[in-house]
């Protein structure tokens, strides 16, 4: 919210309680002043950083991986990526997960781009990456992964599944859109 002079107030954290801290998230609740003046709480969570990685052949195909998604209960089609370990850089995150999951390693990794997933709960970013000049790598997925499979389609297609509502995850069809915008203009 901004005051009369157009200067944003923001938010002030005045407290915060841990209510939940698990593997892959910590849930807070925070007693907050918010931008009207008003104190309040707000939930928020802390989750790692991610890096996704769109990954290209040399015959402008996409590895787009499909795997079952626990709280969705169904299978969804997106960009091999996940969580950057502490200490780790997002673009090694981008290659490890890459081969990890589609058992090829880009040769090249040219940055996309960073959003922001969930703004309104948690400060988490993902990396986004294009990668080219693939080359075999070890296939090493995690047991949650035992059903994932690689799906290899050329970009335009793709694209037009995103568009037509088959591809849904947010990042995918971000990276998408932005890898198009390099190699397709």
């Amino acid at each position: 919210m901004a005051d009369d002079n157009g200067k944003c107030r923001g938010w002030e954290r005045l407290g915060t309680d841990v209510l939940y801290r698990g593997d892959h998230l910590t849930l807070h609740r925070d007693r907050v002043l918010q931008p009207d003046g008003v104190p309040g709480t707000y939930e928020r969570l802390t989750l790692a950083d991610g890096a996704r990685v769109v990954p290209v052949d040399d015959e402008g195909r996409v590895a787009l991986v499909e795997d079952d998604f626990a709280p969705l209960g169904r299978r969804l089609l997106h960009v091999p990526g996940g969580g950057v370990a502490p200490g780790e850089h997002p673009e090694a995150a981008a290659a490890r997960e890459c081969e990890e999951e589609t058992g090829r390693r880009p040769g090249t990794l040219r940055t996309l781009g960073v959003f922001h997933a969930l703004p309104s709960r948690t400060s988490a970013v993902t990396h986004l990456f294009l990668g080219t000049a693939l080359r075999p790598g070890t296939l090493r997925r995690d047991p949650t992964e035992a059903g994932m499979r690689v799906c290899w389609m050329p970009l335009d297609e793709a694209l037009r599944a995103a568009g037509a509502g088959a591809v849904t995850e947010a990042g995918t069809v971000i990276g998408l859109l932005m890898a198009a915008r390099l190699l397709l203009s």
